[in-house]
């Protein structure tokens, strides 16, 4: 974790989003950055991230959008996130990002 101050709820989220596969993990991202009900918004970052998605899930470059209704796991994670508030919800994106971040720059 990047960041020291973590709400024992972002601590707990992270610790299971740890155990994701790195195609999970841009799923949820995406999702988050997606999602109405989360107050973090970023189109760039939406748009990488759909993009680096595309070259490590074949079916997603097919259809080029996401059933989560086959990723249940991720809709309960991303149902956790909505239920935190304004600064876990950054708190949590930041250490995803961060983790995204990491995981590319050992590939």
């Amino acid at each position: 974790m990047i960041l020291k101050n973590n709400s024992e709820k972002v601590i707990k989220l992270v610790r299971y989003y740890e155990t994701l596969e790195f195609a999970d993990k841009l799923r949820l991202a995406i999702n988050i950055f997606e999602s109405d009900y989360i107050k973090i918004k970023s189109d760039k970052m939406l748009k990488l991230l759909k993009q680096i998605l595309r070259i490590f899930d074949t079916n997603y470059n097919k259809y080029g959008m996401i059933n989560f209704l086959e990723y249940r796991h991720l809709l309960l994670m991303s149902a956790q996130v909505m239920e935190m508030t304004e600064k876990e919800q950054s708190d949590f994106v930041y250490e995803v990002l961060a983790d995204i971040y990491k995981i590319l720059n050992t590939r």
